[in-house]
């Protein structure tokens, strides 16, 4: 497998090695600041999803990376030492940068005044364990073209609900649920073309059918149409477990790039053993999501861009 860059390119896109990260790493949140590309996720490869420590790696090519450690769960006063850390996302605001994440079941919230932290956990949880009817798990973020940001979660049931300008609050009146089509997590919400898509993971991590699929809606309120496949195993090279995603527009174009987790194809992959896959993400005449393939060896993706 190519695991390095090529150093070639073709217009505006770049050679990326499918496991840009080199390492185990799962839940992708991949952000781009000031030109820089910033991918926060969870350290795997330890048994039970148990690691204390949270990452981000920083880019200026989707091919070489630098990690910084931005928390500890030993340093969160609510911490309790029954499960590890999961699944962090980054939001920008005005105000600097929120970092949301999963502890003990339960989502937190720290904040940096720069995107490589280090980041202050808040003294409670922003969403206890039995807040709402569902694992309380997996954020995400999407913010709308109106500037209304909206913070996303659940296993087995999404809750969505707008934040604070700060981000570092539930605007509680703003909260929707419903339930996609064989919804287990990982939910997350794009905008292309005036319509809405909501995308999540299927089956569960330690599953080698874990996968993608997505429904378009012209509202964020729905209906939502018929789920489509969007990412899925491909036995014949190996590739098992692919899902928990994140869809990333590149500012100032409409190039589109998805980062996902599946096995690790190191001999040691399972659903504690992942590696992050990086890919471009395109839209078909009709609307939809084409669906990515995956591959080994790289992809051709959109190259960095220096707008916001």
């Amino acid at each position: 497998m190519d695991k390095g860059c090529k150093g070639e390119t073709e217009g505006q896109r770049i050679q990326v090695p499918t496991n840009p990260l080199r390492g185990y790493c799962a839940d992708p949140d991949l952000k781009m600041v000031d030109g820089r590309w910033y991918m926060y996720c969870t350290q795997d490869g330890l048994p039970g999803w148990s690691s204390t420590v949270m990452s981000v790696y920083e880019s200026t090519d989707l091919c070489t990376w630098q990690e910084r450690r931005i928390l500890d769960l030993h340093d969160v006063p609510w911490w309790e030492d029954k499960q590890g850390a999961w699944a962090p996302c980054m939001l920008e605001t005005a105000h600097g940068f929120v970092l949301y994440f999963v502890a003990d079941g339960q989502i937190g919230l720290a904040t940096s005044p720069t995107p490589t932290g280090p980041f202050t956990p808040a003294a409670t949880p922003l969403i206890r364990a039995d807040a709402y009817d569902c694992q309380t798990i997996d954020p995400s973020i999407f913010v709308d073209e109106d500037g209304t940001t909206y913070l996303l979660w659940g296993n087995g049931r999404v809750y969505m609900a707008a934040l604070s300008d700060d981000g570092t609050a539930i605007v509680d009146a703003t909260l929707k649920t419903w339930v996609p089509d064989n919804f287990r997590e990982a939910i997350t919400i794009s905008r292309h073309g005036g319509r809405y898509y909501a995308s999540w993971s299927e089956n569960d991590t330690r599953d080698p059918e874990y996968r993608v699929r997505y429904a378009v809606s012209d509202s964020l309120d729905g209906p939502w149409g018929q789920p489509q496949v969007l990412v899925e195993k491909d036995e014949g090279k190996g590739i098992l477990g692919t899902g928990h995603h994140c869809i990333l527009q590149v500012p100032g174009t409409d190039q589109w790039i998805i980062a996902y987790h599946r096995f690790a194809m190191d001999g040691h992959g399972d659903g504690c053993h992942r590696e992050i896959v990086c890919a471009p993400l395109t839209f078909d005449d009709e609307g939809g999501m084409e669906q990515v393939h995956p591959q080994v060896g790289s992809y051709w993706c959109p190259a960095p861009s220096t707008q916001r």
